[in-house]
């Protein structure tokens, strides 16, 4: 049986270069340098292409972690990034899908858009399903905005000293 969609989204306003925040969010090595909730990283390549995969361990602000296998399918620098993703709450739920960042300078604003479409791999009973969907929600909610100041800071360094290397 199928098991529930959860519909997750977030909107960054990020001040720096477009490229400089593209860079950050392909380059998952550098997630537990500016964004907290990643505990470790392993990827499978340095070159960021479609078909790279990255596994991330996740300290979620509620009682469990996360591990998470994602798979580069879409990649237009610097203004999208598409990944199929598997999710595994703390060994016992897991969730499947896709997740997007799609990316807009607007002056030296760059906007950022992720969205994330997770199937579970099973149905919840109807009262768990409610207390889920809000769990997940707030879940996301919080660890986006600690991702946001993290990359906000990474992006400010970045351009203060004197941007990306070649």
């Amino acid at each position: 049986m199928a098991g529930d969609l959860y519909h997750l989204g977030h909107r960054w306003q990020i001040e720096g270069p477009i490229d400089a925040v593209f860079y950050y969010l392909t380059h998952g090595r550098t997630f537990p340098e500016w964004w907290p909730v990643f505990r470790d990283v392993e990827t499978d390549s340095t070159e960021v292409a479609v078909g790279a995969r990255s596994r991330f361990w996740v300290r979620s602000v509620l009682p469990y972690g996360l591990e998470w296998d994602c798979t580069i399918t879409r990649l237009e620098p610097p203004h999208v990034l598409e990944l199929e993703t598997r999710v595994a709450l703390g060994g016992w739920f897991r969730l499947d899908g896709p997740i997007r960042w799609r990316l807009a300078q607007h002056g030296p604003i760059v906007e950022v858009v992720n969205e994330q479409e997770m199937r579970a791999d099973r149905r919840l009973p109807g009262p768990l399903r409610v207390l889920a969907q809000r769990a997940f929600a707030y879940n996301h909610a919080r660890a986006m905005a600690v991702g946001e100041r993290g990359l906000q800071r990474a992006v400010r360094a970045t351009v203060a000293n004197g941007g990306l290397a070649g």
